[in-house]
């Protein structure tokens, strides 16, 4: 059976791809966010913080960033899922008619 919604399929796997490159930019952004925080006293200070309150909030930061980086990946990654989801459903449905016009085929023809 010839493979029908090509540009569905091809959605999906972009979804999915995006949602891999989502999270693995989620991850190394948290670090970046984390070493940042750690190392850069200056930066604190001149958005009026001091040194030991600048690493809390870049902790927090990317804590946040890894939290809602992920999140996001995993809905990417789910809508490639669910675009496939929904096409495998079809497919499925569209046998399961070619099978019963078949079967009622074959008792007509008796």
């Amino acid at each position: 059976m010839k493979k029908r919604f090509g540009v569905l399929r091809a959605l999906s796997t972009v979804l999915k791809i995006l949602g891999v490159v989502a999270a693995v930019c989620a991850v190394l952004g948290s670090l970046i966010a984390l070493v940042v925080s750690f190392s850069g006293g200056d930066m604190f200070e001149a958005m009026g913080l001091d040194e030991t309150s600048g690493v809390f909030v870049g902790l927090f930061g990317a804590i946040m960033v890894l939290v809602f980086g992920l999140l996001y990946a995993v809905l990417l990654y789910g809508y490639g899922e669910f675009l496939m989801l929904m096409i495998s459903i079809e497919d499925n449905t569209l046998r399961t008619v070619t099978l019963l016009e078949d079967v009622t085929k074959e008792e007509e023809s008796k």
